[in-house]
């Protein structure tokens, strides 16, 4: 009987210490557009944009410094290098082998040599998307430029331009652009068009960094929008922004020095920033801990879905990402509880948590966009997603 129980003792130490081992959940494999990456799908198909086909990527959110891009760390804290405090991105992840050419995979395992792979983190385009000054920052429609809008002091608007990697444009592209801040409008019944009462062209700034403009005072919270056209054959894009105060340069904040030339969008990519991961990664950014049984999980996934709402209606979209992905990992908490439904529920439930995965990342794209209308209908559909995924489980008892 003693020996049975230290038998018993023994296993159960061996399950915990493999329990201990067991190397962490990876992200689902989504399906991206090699040229348009903020185009994200759960199953293959075609990208609705380009028509090219979907490609197979682990996508999630890692820390970044915001100089030193090479810098890709596994949770929150401050560069290695400067001292700066990460900011949250989004990376692709991959696994390599050393001496193996062009030998990329989207699972952990072993190399030819017997070796076990190598991870990885690769910055998206697009995936990084703070902003540098304080502001708002927003992606444009053509999913190349982004732009940050600052209000540093009552009467001053200022406008910084970057790539898809968030490095600022060089002063001969900022030449190049017709922009304006419009500070009133009204929408005409009878023309069914927008007059603007007051407008303000932006010029490059004496530091040729940005683009900015006097305005006239405004009482905050102020509302205001941007139309810019990057080159003259290039179509018009509107950004909206809300300011509750006045922006502030973070503390210690470093420019980043601006390439010699603008970049074509034809051109080939520049090299990303990737940080390699020798150990097994904690692959999900921290927060708050997710409650345990199903019914806490359905409250609150409501709860995520009320937060974007809020932050959509007081026009803060560069905020929406933070409660759509809490959101998105509640989803992903209650699959394993999909299994307990009835078939019918069952076949409901796991198209609508796929659905809610997809929406956020949608919605954070459309966020990233500022434009008001694309982020009413990406709220939609993710609040569609979010009340199907709901009414699956309605029936089921916690």
């Amino acid at each position: 009987m003693a020996k049975l129980f230290a038998l018993a003792l023994v296993l159960a130490g061996a399950s915990l210490l493999a329990a201990q081992k067991a190397p962490p959940a990876l992200p689902p494999v989504s399906m991206t557009c090699p040229m348009h990456p903020d185009v994200v799908e759960s199953k293959p198909g075609s990208c609705p944009l380009c028509k090219m086909n979907l490609v197979p990527v682990r996508l999630d959110a890692s820390w970044m410094c915001p100089v030193h891009a090479v810098v890709i760390e596994q949770q929150a804290g401050t560069c290695r290098l400067c001292g700066r405090a990460l900011v949250p991105v989004t990376v692709s992840l991959t696994w390599t082998c050393r001496g193996e050419v062009n030998a990329e995979f989207l699972e952990p395992g072993v190399c030819r040599d017997g070796s076990p792979r190598i991870g990885k983190r690769t910055l998206r385009p697009h995936g990084n998307h703070n902003p540098q000054h304080g502001g708002q920052f927003f992606m444009a429609p053509d999913t190349w430029h982004h732009l940050e809008g600052t209000l540093p002091r009552e009467r001053l608007f200022r406008l910084h331009l970057y790539d898809d990697y968030a490095r600022a444009l060089p002063p001969a592209a900022l030449t190049a652009m017709n922009a304006r801040v419009i500070t009133r409008q009204r929408f005409d019944a009878a023309t069914r068009t927008t007059i603007e009462d007051e407008a303000f062209t932006l010029k490059p700034s004496k530091d040729g960094r940005s683009l900015e403009a006097a305005i006239s005072r405004a009482a905050l919270p102020a509302a205001m929008t941007v139309k810019v056209r990057f080159k003259p054959d290039t179509p018009e894009y509107r950004f909206d922004f809300t300011f509750r105060e006045l922006t502030k340069e973070p503390a210690g904040a470093t420019l980043v020095a601006s390439r010699p030339t603008a970049k074509p969008r034809a051109a080939a990519p520049p090299a990303t920033p990737t940080t390699p991961v020798e150990t097994a990664p904690a692959y999900t950014v921290p927060t708050e801990p997710l409650p345990g049984t199903m019914a806490e999980l359905l409250a609150d996934l409501a709860r995520r879905r009320d937060e974007v709402r809020v932050l959509v209606q007081k026009g803060d979209f560069g905020a929406v990402w933070v409660p759509a992905f809490q959101a998105k990992d509640v989803a992903v908490a209650l699959e394993p509880h999909v299994d307990h439904l009835a078939p019918q529920e069952r076949s409901h439930a796991e198209p609508a948590l796929a659905d809610v995965v997809r929406t956020a990342w949608q919605l954070d794209a459309a966020g990233d966009t500022g434009n008001a209308e694309e982020v009413g209908k990406a709220f939609t559909l993710f609040t569609e997603a979010v009340s199907r995924l709901t009414d699956a489980f309605s029936t089921t008892q916690p």
